[in-house]
This record gives structure tokens, sequence and C-alpha cells, in this order.
């Protein structure tokens, strides 16, 4: 499975940006990747409050961050290398990380060559909502891969041949 976390900018969906893509694979973890993004010359909002939670300065994805067409070609690579026939990844928050890639993959001419699918489309409810409960009670870092490993490695006790 591949468990995918973005953090970004803030959570205006109008004006915020994905700033750090994660994704896990809890079948081949040394594989996993995450990256920094540098802002799209359109993307100017930035949160205060968020970079607190977070802990990433505007400075350092100016500095570490690649291009969203970098990060875009880099996602479409990892995701159907990794996932071949079903070319996706799992969200714990599936609404707000499709909305941040779409946001990356539309500030470039790239076509996204996955999906987003939530932890609803593999997990009963009631299994959904012990998970839930189980995260609910981590201490999430709130940065992406992190959080993703995190998500990553519950899950693997609710479906443990993926």
């Amino acid at each position: 499975m591949l468990i995918i976390d973005i953090e970004a900018s803030g959570l205006d969906p109008d004006h915020s940006y994905p700033i750090e893509i994660g994704i896990y694979n809890t079948v081949k973890p040394e594989t996993s990747i995450s990256f920094l993004i540098k802002p799209h010359e359109h993307w100017d909002y930035w949160d205060e409050c968020a970079e607190e939670i977070h802990g990433i300065t505007h400075a350092e994805l100016q500095d570490y961050g690649i291009a969203p067409e970098i990060a875009c070609n880099r996602l479409n690579h990892y995701v159907c290398k990794m996932s071949p026939e079903k070319p996706y990844v799992i969200s714990d928050a599936p609404d707000f990380d499709f909305m941040w890639l779409k946001c990356l993959f539309l500030s470039t001419d790239i076509r996204m060559q996955f999906k987003v699918t939530g932890i609803d489309s593999i997990l009963e409810p009631t299994r959904q909502a012990n998970l839930f409960a189980e995260l609910e009670r981590q201490e999430m870092p709130h940065r992406a891969l992190a959080d993703a490993r995190i998500i990553g490695e519950i899950l693997r006790g609710y479906i443990p041949l993926q």
C-alpha cells in the first residue's frame, strides 16, 4: 500500500498550496519518498499558524524545494512504478490531499496518472472507526512522510497482507 500525506501553506482552499509530500510504502518502506515543493510563481499565500504546526519555513521551500513540474513527474513515476496494475495512493483525508494534488498538477501541464482513495475504500466502517480512534491517540509530527508512516503502520495492523 502507498500512503500519502501532504503538508500545505495553510488550510484556506482558495489560497493555500502543497509544500511537502510524503508517500510511505508499507511493503517496501525503504523506497518511500518525501520532498519539499518550491512555490509556483503564483503561490504567495503563507499562514504563519500552519508554519508553526509543520515547522517548515518559506525560506526552506525556496532553498530545498523542488519545482512543481519535478514534483509531478516524481509522483507519477513513483506511484506507477510501485503500483503498476492499479496506480493509487491511500489517504486518511482524501478530499484535502486530492485538493492539494490538484493544485500542484494544475500549476503545470502534467496530468496526474494515479488516483487518491480514502481509507473507506479498503476498510469497512467499524474497522475505519477503530483505525481513526487509534490515529487520534497518536502524536503526529505534521511532517508528510512521518505522518504517512504512522498511518501506514497502523493501517498494516488492519490489513496485514499489504
